[in-house]
């Protein structure tokens, strides 16, 4: 089936939320819940933890509570892998950060030599950043602003529930009100911004300047940035600067890869030209 011109009332959606042992390329899956919505309806759920086979950083187990003894005698990702794409058949992946729940649950396809995800995806955190206006969109800002119907806890099934309910109230606050899966896709995408807009926005003047030159003259750029699990260097190509919301990126090519990726202005520290002028690099804060 085409999901694209399906009005949404007849299009199956399944949101999805995995916990895991850390935030690193090393981490594992401990949990995942799914709920499968039709006609916004709930048709089915799952949920269920899942053997990590590795220690879960205590800083996890600080956030969702589940521990290495919860986990100890759960079954393993493949064995809880059919549940999960029965509920994921035909339907479209919707997720709050959807590339954190997708990269993780890529990685154990991988690891245990399983299909790939292929189909369209929702991300409630990017729908929400250009559907309305707020000082915050974690899941817990915007219960209370959104009144959403429950509440999210760090545990896999009641930020699935969250999310499918911030999903609904988002489409109910969409003008024009979305008919079709495609203008809810396009809502969530970035807007074409300018590095004016971005210097604006609070992008040092010399580490914009220094992007800029590399996306006019096709440069490679070497990228310091401050992710979740630390600070990374990467070599990219830049390719535009976009807006999300309140939030600026960076669209740009991975040199390794070729793969198309956004990094947020706001967490560049540091941008390198090579053979060029010196580094630019994001003025230390003082306390």
């Amino acid at each position: 089936m085409d999901l694209q011109p399906a009005a949404l009332e007849k299009i199956a959606f399944t949101v999805v939320d995995v916990e895991t042992t850390g935030l690193g390329r090393a981490d594992r899956v401990t949990e995942v819940a799914a709920l499968r919505l039709c006609g916004w309806r709930e048709t089915a759920r799952f949920q269920s933890l899942c053997n990590p086979g590795i220690a879960i950083a205590p800083a996890a187990s600080a956030v969702s509570g589940i521990t290495d003894e919860m986990v100890a005698q759960a079954p393993i990702f493949p064995e809880i892998a059919p549940r999960l794409e029965e509920l994921l058949e035909g339907a479209v992946f919707v997720a709050h950060n959807a590339p954190f729940d997708l990269q993780f649950l890529s990685r154990e396809r991988r690891r245990w030599n399983l299909a790939a995800w292929h189909g369209p995806v929702v991300d409630t955190l990017r729908l929400a950043r250009n559907t309305v206006a707020l000082p915050g969109y974690s899941l817990a800002s915007l219960r209370e602003p959104l009144d959403l119907d429950s509440a999210p806890a760090h545990r896999a099934l009641a930020d699935v529930l969250a999310t499918a309910s911030l999903l609904r109230r988002l489409v109910e606050r969409m003008q024009p009100p979305p008919l079709v899966l495609d203008d809810l896709l396009r809502a969530q995408e970035p807007i074409p911004a300018t590095w004016a807009e971005a210097i604006a926005a609070g992008l040092p003047a010399d580490l914009a300047e220094a992007l800029k030159t590399a996306e006019q003259n096709e440069q490679i750029a070497e990228l310091e940035y401050q992710g979740r699990a630390g600070s990374k260097s990467f070599w990219v190509r830049p390719l535009a600067v976009e807006r999300n919301g309140p939030l600026f990126y960076l669209r740009a090519e991975l040199v390794e890869s070729d793969e198309k990726r956004t990094f947020r202005l706001d967490r560049i520290l540091r941008v390198n030209l090579p053979g060029g002028a010196r580094p630019s690099r994001r003025a230390e804060r003082t306390p």
